[in-house]
């Protein structure tokens, strides 16, 4: 890919004033340049899909389809960053919608918030009537709580993450063991989901010492009794080797790529179909990924 806005891939752009950038982002998001894949997440045990994460990616129309990483200056933009917020909220919402008027099975589905939106005022009610508008429940959605920002700089969250789950919303740490997700922050705050940064399995199973740091988190997080979801599964050693756990989920490309549509994430299924074939199949071991 070439070269773009603010260091990002695509050609012969020039960069532009911050400025720019921020109402060129807000234009696009007017306009509908922006959209959700999904990638799913699955049981170890059985390779079963447990749920999925929605992910932002952003059509642009010189430059192509765009990952995070080459438009994460608007991130720092407080109002952008609310913004693209609502905007995933709503988008998820609308999909889960359309997914179930098609008989589609209940995923949960994650969204990535940083700790300083999740805490403004309102915010969970302005999200429980998003959901209300699409006619999906809260409990659809699990609100990720990103590692961009020190939690300690928010001592009220932990008061902010018991208001969402009384709504029925599950609140996860993403990345643990990378930024500002630590284990300082597993004692305050009742979290139900913590995510294991894909860092922290990138060395195992070769590395003895990359094992035992990960299999002592591990241990930690299952005393806890959190759900629990390994990231960076690329490999088809490490899903054998995380195969010895088999009550945590994991999410990776060696199991799924991104897709665009619900429908089109591996191990989706009706909600009829799914009851049948679960019946019928039994247990399966984890899959290869089947999307591109």
């Amino acid at each position: 890919m070439k070269r773009t806005i603010h260091g990002s891939p695509a050609s012969g752009a020039a960069p532009i004033s911050d400025h720019a950038f921020r109402q060129r982002v807000l234009e696009g998001l007017k306009t509908g340049e922006f959209c959700i894949a999904y990638q799913g997440i699955y049981r170890v045990d059985s390779g079963d899909l447990a749920q999925m994460e929605a992910l932002i990616r952003w059509r642009h129309p010189e430059y192509g389809l765009m990952l995070p990483g080459a438009f994460s200056e608007a991130f720092k933009d407080a109002e952008i960053m609310l913004e693209l917020t609502w905007f995933v909220m709503d988008a998820v919402a609308a999909d889960i919608e359309a997914w179930r008027e098609c008989g589609g099975a209940h995923y949960p589905v994650a969204v990535n918030v940083p700790p300083s939106v999740a805490a403004l005022p309102g915010f969970a009610e302005r999200m429980e009537n998003i959901c209300r508008a699409h006619g999906v429940s809260p409990d659809c959605i699990e609100l990720e709580l990103s590692e961009s920002e020190d939690l300690a700089r928010f001592p009220s969250m932990s008061k902010v993450v018991r208001r969402f789950r009384n709504k029925g919303v599950s609140i996860a740490m993403d990345d643990f063991g990378t930024g500002y997700a630590c284990l300082a922050a597993l004692g305050p705050i009742d979290f139900k989901t913590v995510k294991i940064a894909k860092e922290l399995l990138a060395e195992a199973p070769r590395s003895p010492n990359a094992c035992m740091v990960f299999s002592s988190v591990l241990a930690l997080l299952t005393r806890l009794n959190v759900a629990i979801v390994v990231e960076g599964v690329e490999t088809p050693a490490q899903a054998q080797w995380l195969a010895q756990w088999p009550h945590v989920l994991a999410q990776g490309f060696f199991l799924a790529r991104p897709a665009f549509g619900m429908s089109n994430v591996p191990g989706a299924r009706l909600a009829i179909a799914r009851r049948k074939t679960a019946r019928r199949d039994g247990s399966r071991t984890m899959r290869l990924a089947d999307a591109a």
